[in-house]
């Protein structure tokens, strides 16, 4: 498996899609693990490669202060959280739910993500938390009675 590299120290060097690794602004002290693309953008009068969750403020492109990259190896799901892997299976479908993030902001950075659930079949449907680990520890509790 790849390693971590700061995007500080180094940059992917073609478009396409890669893992992301940052701080969160909403779960303390946990990071958000993000599938997103790489892409050629506008940035003044040159074009750049550049994260799609950049931000551009007219004079220069800014990006999450520590953010960490690697190749996609396709086994992490599209929004993932660094202390948010212990989710027992459902009742209904012996299947693990998957952690879904939301924002209500349009297109937001991953590291705005700040409403969460679980969902994995048609029975399930947990209801929306703002920390996605006290929503895994009552639907835990919830599923071990």
């Amino acid at each position: 498996m790849s390693q971590w590299i700061k995007y500080s120290e180094q940059k992917p060097e073609k478009e396409g899609v890669y893992l992301w690794r940052m701080d969160s602004k909403t779960v303390d002290g946990e990071k958000v693990i993000a599938r997103k693309r790489m892409r050629t953008r506008g940035a003044g009068h040159q074009s750049v490669l550049s994260p799609e969750f950049d931000y551009w403020d007219g004079y220069k492109l800014h990006v999450p202060e520590g953010l960490e990259w690697m190749e996609d190896d396709k086994t992490k799901p599209e929004i993932d959280f660094t202390g948010c892997d212990d989710i027992s299976k459902c009742p209904f479908c012996q299947k693990t739910p998957l952690l879904h993030a939301y924002s209500p902001f349009v297109l937001p950075s991953p590291r705005g993500l700040n409403t969460f659930n679980l969902k994995c079949c048609a029975w399930n449907g947990s209801p929306t938390y703002n920390d996605p680990r006290e929503l895994i520890k009552r639907w835990n509790n919830a599923v071990s009675k």
